[in-house]
């Protein structure tokens, strides 16, 4: 068996690790692990379209398991908003400080009522009003 040079490896290794990350996650919050189920889709576009917020940050360990429960697909459409990145997305962090957000993860709806902590999709789907 010939042995690998360590060019080929360091070429290997970049193309490994770009491999594993979906190229369709924009988010600032890690990608969730698994794939979404018809009920958290659901849920996403129902809180987007009523205008609730999802108030985080992209160090914050509960805000991506409160993403992770949604799943890649509908966390894509989860309204999120980043707090902590006040450079790179400037509006994000100024409509966290309009909302007065203290604590990650924060849930905020139109209503102006709020809930700190990661939120079961059960939960979250009762108190917006889906079900």
């Amino acid at each position: 068996m010939k042995p690998i040079g360590p060019a080929v490896l360091l070429i290997g290794l970049s193309l490994g690790s770009a491999m594993s990350v979906s190229a369709g996650w924009k988010g600032t919050i890690g990608e969730p692990l698994r794939e979404s189920n018809s009920e958290a889709i659901a849920l996403a576009d129902h809180l987007r379209s009523i205008g609730a917020r999802f108030y985080g940050s992209w160090t914050c360990p509960a805000c991506f398991r409160q993403m992770n429960l949604f799943g890649k697909q509908a966390g894509a459409d989860v309204p999120y908003v980043e707090c902590r990145k006040p450079k790179q997305l400037p509006k994000q962090a100024a409509e966290c400080t309009t909302a007065n957000i203290r604590a990650y993860p924060t849930w905020v709806m139109p209503d102006g009522s709020r809930r700190e902590g990661i939120q079961s999709l059960a939960d979250l789907a009762s108190w917006s009003g889906m079900r």
